[in-house]
């Protein structure tokens, strides 16, 4: 009877940790539309030490994407990242590096970012959290319309389709 019970329970474990990993890397997730004015009082740097005042965005289409070098999924879509900044000009999309400067100075050596990269450290968490990251994951990205409502979220890879729709009227 203890096997028994023993095998339930590990089996129960082992599928509530794949249901968390699927939620982890593709659950997209659409809130209910939520004010976010706190982000444009944000102050970030780019990879030069520069200040790049999020308010500069007020009143415009904002696609915020938090990665980090270290994290897989961050790095495998960043050239759908690049093609969506391509196609969208209009659209300010800013990667928010969950990472020290030089990291990310090192890492775009090997693989151009085509858009803003800001660096944030781990202050980048409390950031995605305030945008409705409540599981503190990466790659997480926000779409924040030009009157600062987030109007969807992505937990995982995001898709150049899915952003598109996002942005859609």
């Amino acid at each position: 009877m203890k096997i028994i019970l023993s095998k339930i329970i590990f089996f129960i474990g082992i599928g509530a940790l794949c249901l968390l990993l699927g939620v982890m890397y593709q659950q997209k997730i659409n809130p209910s539309t939520q004010n976010s004015p706190s982000i444009y009082s944000e102050v970030l740097i780019d990879i030069d030490g520069n200040k790049v005042h999020l308010s500069k965005f007020k009143g415009k289409w904002l696609v915020l994407n938090f990665w980090a070098t270290w994290c897989e999924p961050c790095r495998e879509e960043i050239p759908e990242l690049n093609q969506f900044a391509k196609e969208n000009e209009n659209i300010s999309l800013i990667g928010i590096a969950v990472d020290g400067i030089e990291e990310v100075k090192e890492f775009q050596e090997d693989t151009p970012i085509e858009y803003l990269s800001l660096i944030s450290n781990m202050d980048g968490v409390r950031l995605s959290q305030s945008l409705g990251n409540n599981k503190g994951v990466l790659p997480f990205t926000a779409v924040i319309n030009p009157l600062g409502d987030t109007i969807r979220s992505f937990y995982g890879k995001v898709k150049i389709h899915e952003l598109n729709q996002a942005v859609t009227p």
